[in-house]
């Protein structure tokens, strides 16, 4: 069995030589060019940009950073000072590999691109708040209005990462919140709206104002095969993130459509069976 190493091609946390001196102490072979394993070292963001471009069963390792707001890499399955004992676990067997579902997004019908973790149209550099709509179309059609700093689109998979933050800030006795939902749904979540309002199953202009309602939740999820769409109702700075390995995100203005919808690719991630022993 041969290990591939990834870290962010421009911001690695740790260098390439560090990883590959695990890789020696656990006695594992490495390869550059044909891997069976891809050992991907980085925070959330990282494990994303690969989840997406690698189509091989993926080890997904964060780095403990001493920093208050360092990477918390919540979507690893094992951190790096751990990385010799589960490399040696995963020699020997002891490991399975999960297919996780992933999404599609497209913008304006173009740029189509499979994401493993989440996608989030924001408010760029120069913007206040964002005021944008996001329609569901599925068993049910009903579609939100919200005036916030923008909105997140997760897969289960991503559930623990960036799509779970409401519940992080709302108990922080907590340390980390099981946000993780069935995968056959897909998560929707308002970042920090100042305004949210539904309306739902609007057939004729009359039925508009009975037909409006308060939203009593900022996340919720929709069925895997529910087509999502998301449009500004007034054109500001806003950006796509999670298509693109830099952080400046796709610029998205006022008659742009985004799209998000269930993919038929499925991500291998690589899940340790005996995890616990690492952390004895």
């Amino acid at each position: 069995m041969k290990f591939g190493i990834f870290v962010h091609p421009e911001r690695p946390k740790i260098a390439i030589e560090q990883i590959k001196k695990k890789l020696q102490s656990s006695g594992v072979q490495y390869s550059s060019r044909d891997p069976d394993i891809a050992v991907v070292v980085g925070g959330d963001g990282t494990f994303g940009y690969y989840g997406r471009t690698l189509d091989l069963p993926l080890v997904f390792v964060g780095v403990r950073e001493p920093k208050i707001l360092g990477s918390k890499a919540r979507l690893a399955e094992v951190m790096f000072d751990e990385l010799d004992k589960a490399l040696i676990a995963i020699e020997d067997g002891k490991y399975r590999v999960a297919e996780r579902s992933m999404i599609r997004v497209g913008l304006n019908g173009k740029q189509e691109q499979n994401v493993l973790t989440d996608v989030y149209l924001e408010r760029g550099i120069f913007s206040g708040c964002i005021r944008y709509s996001v329609s569901i179309r599925g068993p049910k059609y009903f579609k939100d209005y919200a005036i916030g700093n923008g909105v997140i689109i997760s897969t289960a998979f991503g559930s623990e990462g960036y799509y779970s933050y409401p519940n992080r800030l709302q108990d922080k006795k907590i340390s980390k919140v099981q946000e993780e939902f069935p995968d056959y749904r897909i998560g929707v979540c308002h970042i920090l709206p100042t305004y949210l309002l539904r309306e739902q199953n609007v057939d004729n202009r009359d039925d508009y104002e009975k037909k409006q309602k308060s939203m009593k939740s900022v996340s919720y999820t929709v069925p895997f095969q529910a087509v999502i769409q998301i449009n500004l109702v007034r054109n500001v700075d806003a950006r796509l993130y999670g298509t693109t390995c830099h952080s400046r995100g796709i610029k998205v203005r006022y008659n742009d459509t985004v799209v998000i919808k269930g993919s038929t690719r499925r991500a291998k991630v690589v899940k340790l069976t005996e995890k616990d022993e690492l952390d004895a």
